[in-house]
């Protein structure tokens, strides 16, 4: 039961990645914005999408852009709003209630791409669900052997 919900999860994880990916990509001036709707293309060819479900899945990721947007926008304003009051003095509970705002809106950021992920989830079928799960694990497992060739290859630079 719990391998199958983290498998559910990596891949609305990765739907959410696809989004945030998406969502950047249309903001002008961003230099990505001839790429909009990459990731709604590439789900459409490797799981088969229907126009319906295509058509669906696009309303449900434009949906999530306008919940998720105002909230990345107020991580970036808080963020430059503590960089504005680095004066070389520490404060504990100043850097407390930075982190516990920040956490707030993260916080509410996940709700909100989880929202969305398991309403695109919704829209797939079974078949189509389990090979999502299959590219999800490929995905995992080649970002992970990324991450080990990099570590084996930071402990053999020199220092």
């Amino acid at each position: 039961m719990h391998k199958k919900f983290f498998i559910v999860t990596a891949i609305l994880m990765a739907v959410a990645a696809g989004l945030a990916t998406s969502a950047s990509a249309q903001r002008p001036g961003r230099g990505f914005g001839r790429h909009s709707g990459w990731m709604l293309k590439h789900m459409a060819k490797e799981l088969n999408l229907t126009d319906a479900q295509q058509t669906q899945i696009k309303g449900i990721m434009a949906d999530g852009k306008t919940k998720t947007m105002p909230l990345k926008q107020q991580l970036r304003q808080n963020e430059q709003a503590e960089n504005a009051n680095i004066n070389g003095t520490f404060d504990a509970n100043q850097a407390r209630a930075f982190a516990g705002k920040q956490a707030q809106i993260m916080t509410d950021l996940i709700v909100e791409k989880q929202r969305t992920r398991s309403q695109i989830y919704a829209v797939l079928t079974p078949e189509q669900r389990q090979k999502a799960q299959q590219l999800m694990q490929e995905r995992q497992q080649r970002r992970q052997d990324r991450m080990k060739k990099h570590a084996a290859q930071t402990q053999q630079t020199p220092k």
